[in-house]
């Protein structure tokens, strides 16, 4: 995919263009793990998907389209690619751990599952 400047053409490859809307998706607290993100470009207009872990409870729907406004917005900023559909899914629901709940904190959790098996 390029884009056409007044000195010539910038060109995004579209696994950076990819990773640059996974990094968007990941970006509110309420979401955990790196996100799964797919997308199709065709000339300079763009559709995305985002399969997302969310922290529970979070307002899902408010959530999602914050995270849509937020992925069209700035994938158009950094890139100068519009973004015609970002769709959101939300894959799972991840609870918070209580010792969160209490002292405020949200840790950053990357990868793999966070559920741990509870001794027999």
């Amino acid at each position: 995919m390029s884009v056409p400047t007044a000195h010539g053409t910038t060109t995004i490859s579209d696994r950076a263009f990819t990773r640059i809307a996974e990094q968007l998706a990941s970006e509110d607290e309420h979401v955990t793990g790196l996100p799964h993100v797919s997308a199709s470009v065709c000339g300079a207009v763009s559709a995305v998907h985002c399969d997302l872990a969310v922290r529970y409870p979070a307002p899902v729907p408010r959530l999602a389209a914050k995270i849509r406004e937020h992925v069209r917005r700035r994938l158009r900023e950094l890139t100068g690619i519009a973004v015609e559909n970002v769709d959101i899914e939300v894959v799972k629901l991840v609870p918070e751990r209580k010792s969160e709940r209490k002292s405020g904190r949200k840790h950053e959790r990357r990868g793999g599952d966070e559920r741990r098996p509870r001794p027999a």
